[in-house]
């Protein structure tokens, strides 16, 4: 069976982490995978390469996300 075509339009999902700039705490974003908001097809960045994951772990990730607008972000 084909797969349909979809002109994916992508949502990054970033991960947040602390860090120290100037003797201050602030949070920053990694960009950690991307969800197309059309066909649903998520995807992991591994080493500067967008890949396609499972579709278990597809599910996993849309449970643990939270919808920021124009991103997500990975609950903590």
């Amino acid at each position: 069976m084909f797969k349909k075509f979809c002109w994916h339009r992508w949502k990054y999902v970033y991960r947040t982490y602390e860090a120290v700039f100037l003797d201050e705490l602030y949070e920053e974003l990694s960009e950690a995978f991307r969800i197309c908001v059309k066909c649903g097809e998520a995807q992991e960045s591994r080493c500067g390469e967008w890949v396609t994951i499972s579709q278990p772990k597809s599910k996993i990730l849309k449970r643990k996300i939270i919808d920021k607008g124009d991103y997500y972000i990975l609950k903590p």
